[in-house]
């Protein structure tokens, strides 16, 4: 499957229209037209923003990969938030949970989180 169909499969499936996604973009609703049909390729720019603004990588939308499965979500992350999903997936969801909430497990008990230090308004340290 190419571009323009997972475009075309991929703004029916977020309930998009060539010009509500010519708006997200910045593209007339002509050119739009052009890249949806596949007379026009976009620019490595506007590829990567029509992905954006459908919720999917540019890999995914140049490469010639299967349809786009409708039951699968496809979301952003950055590079923290994919350390931290991989740390979840590796501990198991609840044992993760339960660490980001100091539960403890297994007669461990987790340190209480403590707040940070509050500063007092008169201490003399903030340069006036």
């Amino acid at each position: 499957m190419g571009y323009a169909e997972k475009l075309q499969q991929l703004c029916a499936l977020r309930g998009l229209d060539q010009s509500a996604l010519a708006v997200k973009v910045g593209l007339s609703k002509s050119s739009m037209s052009r890249i949806l049909s596949g007379v026009q390729e976009p620019k490595l720019r506007l590829a990567y923003d029509l992905a954006k603004a459908l919720g999917v990588t540019l890999d995914y939308l140049v490469d010639d990969s299967p349809e786009v499965d409708p039951n699968v979500q496809l979301v952003m992350v950055t590079e923290d938030e994919l350390t931290i999903l991989k740390i979840v997936r590796r501990l198991s969801s609840n044992v993760s949970i339960d660490r980001l909430l100091a539960v403890p497990t297994s007669g461990h008990a987790s340190p209480p989180m403590s707040a940070p230090p509050e500063s007092s308004e008169g201490d003399g340290d903030r340069p006036t």
